[in-house]
């Protein structure tokens, strides 16, 4: 059986199937439904060492947890090894069961301050940057990287060999470089390489959407765990679906139904205001494939009532 425990550090997962982090919608009503349907570990949308050391409101709601939400990953990232650490010793105390370092986000706003994916391109920073959360916590630690800044610079082993014998628990690798954002193909070879170089965990990312995806995955990169990000927007049973071959997937209802209940949990978690455009942001994935999905859109991004959101969805996926 391919999908098996994952121990991390001190953490044990029941399988080896994570939730990615995913910036602007991974909050608690997102994680909550990727557990339900079968993931072993949710991670928080990246949050802002410095942020969290100025304790702003806005980015105390990135790491909102429940108690239901166990195992906990908040995921930070920053250019300052100072302001990571002092981060992470300020989150002491919160639900949280690992502490990832974002050294891939490939968002201009971010490695335009040397942070995500600039790392890659520093690899002594990079070092100082996880010495310096290793020191600031006893909770297991993971990075988060690229295979390189582009295909001219691929040195995603160089990093990852610096993150085990900086103290990492784990390490996870997408398969594109900064350069390719999210487009083209993960390389998944870089991956493998990955797992040669290092004994800690390799968790393998990057183009997963369905069970034979991960299984093929975990078969050519001897990865030990896969994490499904983009594939899992609107679509929470990709975990039961990955891990229960005889699941055949939600009825139209169903995605309704769910669609329904996660704008309910956005608009408590965070107010209709914010709640209803995220809402609309995840809206296409519930609805991918089905027929008249596109004009159901466009009225669904005319309203910014959740009653009104709400009763569009109910007739939609009832049709």
């Amino acid at each position: 059986m391919m999908f098996k425990s994952l121990r991390i550090g001190s953490l044990s997962l029941k399988n080896n199937l994570i939730a990615a982090p995913l910036a602007g919608l991974s909050s608690l009503p997102y994680r909550m439904l990727a557990m339900e349907m079968g993931c072993a570990l949710a991670i928080s949308e990246m949050v802002s060492a410095e942020g969290v050391t100025r304790a702003q409101e806005k980015t105390r709601r990135y790491f909102a947890n429940d108690a239901s939400v166990r195992p906990f990953g908040l995921q930070i990232f920053g250019a300052k090894p100072k302001a990571i650490a002092d981060a992470i010793r300020a989150l002491d105390g919160e639900s949280m069961d690992l502490i990832d370092i974002n050294m891939g986000c490939p968002v201009k706003k971010v490695v335009s301050k040397g942070a995500g994916a600039a790392l890659l391109r520093t690899p002594k920073l990079a070092a100082e940057a996880i010495t310096a959360a290793r020191a600031a916590t006893r909770l297991p630690l993971t990075v988060k990287i690229r295979t390189g800044w582009d295909a001219g610079s691929i040195n995603c082993v160089e990093i990852a060999r610096i993150a085990e014998n900086c103290g990492a628990d784990a390490v996870a690798v997408h398969g594109r470089t900064k350069a390719q954002l999210y487009s083209g193909n993960a390389d998944w070879s870089h991956i493998a390489s990955v797992k040669a170089a290092v004994s800690i965990p390799v968790i393998g990312n990057g183009d997963v959407r369905t069970r034979e995806d991960a299984l093929r995955m975990l078969s050519e990169t001897g990865c030990d765990g896969v994490m499904v990000g983009r594939a899992a927007i609107g679509n929470p049973w990709i975990f039961r679906q990955i891990l229960d071959p005889a699941y055949p997937g939600p009825t139209r209802m169903e995605r309704g139904e769910q669609a329904a209940r996660h704008l309910d949990m956005l608009c408590s978690f965070m107010g209709e205001r914010r709640g209803v455009p995220v809402m609309r942001q995840v809206l296409p994935w519930y609805g991918k494939g089905i027929h008249g999905v596109r004009r159901f859109l466009q009225q669904a991004n005319r309203t910014s009532r959740a009653s009104e959101l709400k009763e569009s969805i109910s007739l939609f996926f009832a049709s």
